[in-house]
């Protein structure tokens, strides 16, 4: 049986047994922040995706199918949809506001989602990341909110392994992390084309799918796949890296890209800093200011520092397994959530995690997404 057929049943059974229902203590209903990130449930094989105040009061835990991954957030119609991870194909718009589902939709049959997708600007389409696999190639689906979350057709990606997609400030540009690795459903975990991948960030008319620019490493450093995006001051799109080369390599893990910029600028790190990291990052993010980055190195129990005017690393904190990050409500400061538990707050400056007891039992997921005026 296909997978993605045993995520839809399963999701069937959820909903038939109540879980568009809050099945947590009341939402938030004053605007404000939330946070967001998919857990693992309390029994094997069982998965939730919860919401928490800064504070850390909980706003809801609800139950998933299968393991889910990242979030797309309409802030004006107080709507997330949470997407599985791959290679899932359904995908679930979370009602900020009441706590509760409020909708689901799934990938067409020879699609599965990367896990991330974007709004535009009205919050009438949901543009998400996917594979194309029989075609071996990326594309992005866009699917109308307005309309049950419809799916009304799909881009080219202009690469192959679309993980992380970011809108720009003009509401038309569409930024993607083309990861470069070949995948299929049928072999989940294997990577296909090491040897000759390329990954690339592309940025895309979302209007007609038009490349409007292209970005790629030299050659030496085509194995650097390029895995998740933050979007800071005055457009600059900062991208976190994943190495799939040879494990002895000290290579960069953080570039960003210019609005004026034709080429992806490496950010510059200690050496004792980049082995540290352990050639991989999870979770990439600007603080309020959009000058400060966090870069999560979950392999490296690291959140790491960088500074995006002067294009150079800062400091790292100590998180175990820590892979989700997020701002904080001031500049400067920092969420962090770990894979063996917890959540903190974090500051590049002081280096100290301090926990923030947000009620939640388990082990968080990749990443912490925050849902700002909900």
């Amino acid at each position: 049986m296909r997978s993605t057929e045993i995520e839809r049943r399963s999701l069937l059974r959820l909903l038939a047994g109540g879980a568009f229902l809050t099945l947590g203590p009341s939402p938030l209903h004053a605007a404000g922040t939330v946070y967001l990130a998919a857990r693992a449930g309390e029994t094997a094989d069982s998965y939730r995706v919860a919401g928490f105040s800064p504070s850390g009061a909980k706003a809801f835990d609800l139950p998933m199918p299968a393991r889910g991954h990242s979030f797309a957030i309409d802030p004006a119609r107080k709507v997330a949809v949470h997407f599985a991870r791959r290679p899932g194909a359904f995908a679930l718009a979370i009602d900020l506001a009441r706590g509760i589902f409020s909708a689901e939709f799934s990938a067409p049959e020879n699609r599965h989602f990367y896990g991330h997708g974007v709004f535009s600007r009205d919050g009438r389409l949901l543009y998400a990341t996917e594979n194309d696999f029989e075609g071996e190639r990326g594309v992005i689906g866009i699917y109308d909110a307005t309309d049950g979350y419809r799916r009304t057709g799909e881009i080219a990606s202009h690469g192959i392994g679309p993980h992380d997609i970011r809108l720009l400030s003009d509401g038309n540009t569409l930024v993607v992390a083309n990861g470069g690795i070949l995948t299929r459903p049928d072999l989940p975990r294997i990577k296909l084309n090491l040897p000759t991948m390329s990954p690339s960030l592309c940025c895309i008319d979302r209007r007609n799918g038009a490349l409007l620019q292209e970005a790629r490493f030299e050659n030496a450093l085509r194995q650097l796949s390029i895995r998740h995006l933050a979007i800071g001051r005055n457009d600059t799109v900062a991208a976190a890296m994943q190495y799939e080369g040879p494990a002895g390599d000290i290579v960069p893990l953080v570039a960003l890209l210019g609005s004026s910029s034709a080429g992806l600028r490496p950010l510059k790190g200690p050496v004792d800093a980049l082995r540290a990291m352990k050639q991989y990052c999870g979770s990439i993010v600007f603080d309020r200011s959009g000058r400060t980055i966090a870069v999560s190195a979950p392999r490296g129990n690291l959140v790491t520092f960088w500074n995006a005017d002067a294009g150079h690393y800062l400091s790292s904190v100590r998180v175990a397994d820590g892979s989700g990050v997020a701002p904080g409500e001031k500049q400067g400061q920092f969420f962090a959530s770990s894979g063996r538990g917890g959540v903190f707050a974090i500051d590049p400056r002081s280096r100290v995690a301090r926990s923030l007891g947000s009620g939640f039992p388990g082990r968080w997921d990749n990443h912490l997404v925050a849902a700002a005026g909900v």
